[in-house]
């Protein structure tokens, strides 16, 4: 049975309790700035293989991981110019940022081990967990081919039993844009909350 804590009812208990869940090695459904997504420690591997196990999805399609902050960020990635404009530009906020991963980082994410897409999302509850927790492995909280739902309970359906949900309410913004820095252009791979228009009047070059 999945167990279910009010966010809105105790901002704290739910940053506490989603902390020891997650450090145990279990999974966390939680509300973002743009949809619900599902969490998991990205140091754990069985931990974030159960994250596809289940959506029934296969690992070659990798989670995001989610930071506090671009300080957090900077530990995970190999920095670059185009990185460091978005990330100051449009962080905290509804932008994924794909690029070359941090050498010495022992995440297992599903996709390519040596690219991470990161972002640092424009909520409280999130921003107070990984500042907690550290970096998390997240993706959207709905069946492979299924659309996100709004609300808690509709996403704890689909991803079967024994969660940890926090339930804030509706969530439905847009999904993240997500740029991709690892190729010689930079290019959107989603465009999603942000429009290319808004990555261009920022500097960036597509």
């Amino acid at each position: 049975m999945n167990r279910f804590l009010d966010l809105n009812s105790d901002f704290e208990l739910a940053v506490s309790e989603a902390s020891r869940v997650l450090n145990e090695g279990k999974l966390v459904l939680l509300p973002t700035d743009t949809v619900y997504g599902i969490a998991a420690i990205p140091t754990n591997k069985s931990a974030v293989e159960e994250i596809f196990q289940s959506k029934k999805r296969s690992d070659d399609q990798a989670c995001a991981v989610l930071v506090s902050d671009a300080l957090q960020a900077s530990e995970l990635v190999i920095s670059s110019t185009e990185f460091e404009l978005l990330s100051q530009r449009f962080w905290p906020g509804p932008l994924t940022i794909v690029t070359e991963r941090s050498k010495q980082l022992s995440y297992f994410l599903g996709g390519d081990e040596n690219s991470i897409g990161i972002r640092c999302p424009d909520h409280g509850f999130m921003h107070s967990l990984t500042e907690v927790v550290g970096p998390l492995a997240v993706t959207s909280a709905n069946r492979s081919g299924l659309q996100t739902p709004e609300n808690a309970k509709e996403a704890a359906g689909q991803l079967g039993e024994n969660l940890l949900v926090v339930d804030g309410g509706k969530c439905k913004g847009k999904p993240s844009t997500v740029v991709n820095l690892l190729s010689n252009e930079t290019e959107i791979l989603r465009e999603g909350a942000l429009s290319s228009e808004d990555l261009i009047a920022a500097g960036l070059r597509l």
